[in-house]
């Protein structure tokens, strides 16, 4: 059996909260089951404008500017610009029902991971949320739009394996009609190049505590797009044992790119069938520079198979990092250099 498990360590709701959005969106898909988590960031003024017209010159040129400015309000304005755009693409894929129109503006991708932002609005030129929905994300305990949508599949063209994903919704520009909504997601097997279908169905609004949605649009989008990223994920050289929880275990592959890290590993004599491997595992990077940034709060899958518990610990990073400033990346108490 594989067991799926999303941090919410940095969710600002209740745990009555937390329990209630994670309860709505696992019952919308068994297999591949998803958390919202909240925007860390807000776009600086400005970067929706440069979106907008960014992204009609994209389908035209082919040119890939556009893509870190889809994503500042992700990964920060100051994002890697030529690093973002050597993973990423702008797409332009659109499906309008209802009246309102769901675009995925751009992509970036590894081998294991990719993120999308799409842009929602009504073909009528009116507000999609009203002022009071959109003060409600400025209120620091909550960060992101209350938002959902009542049913939300991502599948890849003949993909059987599983995933976990974050999705959160935003306002990358108050004084237009539109927001975005994004979805971080990783797989637990390598991205195939192909076809990826999006459906989405009906856009809810969450209540002032968050324990139940009203539709706040009916709608039923399909967006179909390529998965098509030119990767540039390191393999870093692996085979080391440590200690985790009592038990030994063995790192398999580490996978790092500037957009996430998966750390697979087979944890030995296990024991308990329901103890959790992922969340004790203490993951870090070090820079060049010799500060850290700790990735302990990844999330992951586990299965249990004839030798042992195999693990995969993942995660996107809230920056887009250039690996030529990543020294090494710890895994319990093994260090594992990246070479430059």
């Amino acid at each position: 059996m594989n067991r799926y498990q999303d941090t919410m360590d940095r969710l600002r709701f209740t745990p009555e909260q937390k329990e209630d959005m994670v309860d709505r969106l696992m019952a919308s898909e068994v297999a591949t089951p998803r958390r919202v988590l909240p925007i860390r960031r807000l776009a600086a003024a400005g970067v929706a404008a440069a979106l907008v017209l960014s992204l009609g010159a994209a389908g035209a040129t082919g040119a890939l500017g556009e893509v870190g400015a889809a994503f500042s309000a992700i990964f920060g304005s100051s994002a890697q610009t030529e690093v973002i755009d050597k993973i990423g693409y702008p797409v332009g894929a659109s499906d309008t029902d209802h009246g309102i129109t769901v675009t995925a503006d751009a992509i970036v991708g590894d081998t294991y991971s990719y993120a999308v932002v799409y842009t929602i609005q009504r073909e009528d030129g009116t507000a999609l949320v009203s002022d009071d929905v959109l003060a409600r994300a400025a209120n620091p305990e909550t960060e992101a739009l209350p938002l959902a949508f009542q049913s939300h599949d991502t599948t890849p063209r003949g993909y059987k394996g599983g995933s976990h994903a974050r999705t959160w919704f935003f306002d990358a520009d108050p004084a237009d009609n539109a927001i975005q909504f994004v979805e971080l997601r990783t797989q637990d097997t390598p991205i195939q190049p192909g076809e990826l279908t999006v459906q989405l169905r009906d856009l809810e609004l969450y209540n002032e505590d968050y324990t139940a949605c009203t539709t706040l649009a009916e709608g039923s989008w399909t967006l179909k797009f390529q998965l098509d990223f030119e990767d540039s994920s390191r393999v870093l050289p692996c085979g080391q044992t440590f200690r985790l929880d009592g038990a030994e275990a063995e790192l398999n592959t580490i996978t790092l790119s500037p957009l996430s890290i998966q750390v697979d590993y087979t944890v030995h004599g296990a024991g308990d069938p329901s103890l959790d491997w992922i969340e004790p595992l203490s993951l870090s990077l070090t820079y060049t520079d010799g500060t850290t940034l700790d990735l302990s709060h990844a999330g992951g899958s586990s299965a249990y198979g004839e030798d042992g518990v195999n693990c995969q610990k993942s995660m996107i990073f809230d920056q887009i990092l250039s690996l030529d400033e990543v020294a090494s990346i710890t895994v319990g108490d093994v260090v594992i250099p990246v070479t430059q």
